[in-house]
């Protein structure tokens, strides 16, 4: 089960440069750094995303279903994405990306919290919410 651990941004920082390929959140460097055997969380988010469709964000418990569109605005100019089999796509530019830190990267240079409503998406009824009211409560 994933634990909640709070760091400063320098330490949040540090921890991304020894990032490796293939290395997609801060769980995997931490268990390669520390030489911690991998666990089943990578296999599970896979397996979720690929057996429902869209993405699972399981550090955030969050599933995004097939075909859901997020967007934002970086610099005036308005960015979207969708969940298609375990990874977002760009629109536009197409791009696979498995985490929404590494689509984000894609657009806005530096660490940026994904979750601080930059992300946001379409409700059935037509509003505009922030992808972090998808997160359970």
């Amino acid at each position: 089960m994933p634990r909640t651990i709070t760091v400063s941004t320098d330490v949040f920082a540090a921890i991304w440069a020894k990032r490796e390929d293939g290395e997609e959140n801060e769980d995997q460097i931490l268990q390669r750094i520390f030489g911690c055997k991998k666990n089943t969380t990578d296999q599970i988010s896979h397996h979720i995303s690929s057996q429902s469709g869209g993405v699972y964000d399981s550090r955030n418990n969050v599933h995004f279903p097939q075909g859901f569109k997020i967007f934002r605005m970086y610099k005036g100019k308005e960015y979207c994405a969708i969940a298609q089999d375990g990874v977002w796509v760009r629109e536009g530019v197409g791009g696979h990306f498995p985490t929404l830190n590494q689509l984000n990267h894609s657009i806005a240079a530096g660490n940026e919290n994904v979750w601080n409503g930059n992300w946001k998406y379409r409700t059935e009824d037509g509003s505009i919410r922030p992808i972090s009211d998808r997160r359970p409560k």
